[in-house]
């Protein structure tokens, strides 16, 4: 009987340490994806980075635009496609169901090769969803 209880308990124990809370779970994968970075996910899109703000529960997604999609005019006249474009694909994606569930906050931030500056940021939340 008290074999079973201490078993009992230890895997109680052993379940509970292995729980990660999803907030440092993001953190973690956010990390371990940026150790992959960059990474070009198409021609003249490059990703540079992935960060999971706890505080806030947002996840950022951290872009480069070079050559053709390097010009400020343009995605300011395309923004209002590429944000419904966006908030399409966050509401479909399987990827995203964990941070959906966790009401997370989807960020996508396109910045400029040549001056470095911020294009475009687009802004996935809960009431988008």
């Amino acid at each position: 009987m008290k074999r079973t209880i201490l078993y009992t308990f230890i895997t109680a124990l052993c379940l509970t340490a292995c729980h990660e809370p999803k907030k440092d779970a993001f953190e973690r994968l956010a990390k371990d994806f940026t150790t992959k970075c960059p990474q070009q996910v198409a021609e003249n899109i490059r990703i540079d980075s992935m960060i999971y703000n706890k505080l806030s529960n947002t996840n950022s997604y951290y872009y480069t635009l070079s050559g053709s999609m390097d010009c400020a005019d343009s995605i300011t006249k395309k923004r209002p496609s590429m944000e419904n474009a966006m908030i399409a694909a966050v509401r479909g994606s399987v990827d995203l169901k964990e941070y959906k569930d966790y009401k997370t906050t989807i960020e996508y931030i396109y910045f400029s090769e040549k001056s470095k500056k911020e294009l475009l940021h687009i802004v996935v939340d809960t009431k988008r969803f």
